[in-house]
């Protein structure tokens, strides 16, 4: 009987190790889990931010060309062939270089979104 009880206390003492291990665990997974929570967020404020943005810059894209044609209406008496095409290519210009920023501002967020998100579920896997 008295080996009964040494081993009974022996797995009860194995058992409540056992129970402590795994409430750390459980402790470090809540805190990541808080963590990827909040970094999971600012992305999302991040990712909105940079949306936002490109809308703000394309609708002042686009008023821009609408005066701008406006303009070539109200001079085309005045203003020759070449000189509307000098304004226009100008105009084009500065759009590409717009677009081309916002791309790559755009493509830089996406690169940090795939590695948050990668290092994401990388923590989730463990």
């Amino acid at each position: 009987m008295a080996g009964f009880r040494k081993r009974t206390a022996k797995d009860l003492d194995r058992v409540m190790t056992l129970v402590d291990r795994l409430d750390d665990r459980i402790e470090r997974l809540e805190t990541e889990r808080n963590d990827t929570a909040a970094r999971l967020d600012e992305i999302l404020q991040r990712t909105s931010a940079v949306d936002a943005r490109l809308t703000s810059v394309s609708t002042e894209l686009a008023r821009q060309l609408d005066e701008l044609g406006r303009e070539l209406d109200r001079t085309g008496a005045e203003v020759d062939a070449e000189q509307i095409a000098e304004i226009v290519e100008g105009a084009l210009g500065t759009i590409r270089q717009g677009q081309t920023r916002l791309a790559n501002e755009q493509a830089r967020y996406q690169i940090e979104f795939r590695k948050d998100i990668a290092i994401l579920i990388e923590q989730l896997r463990r």
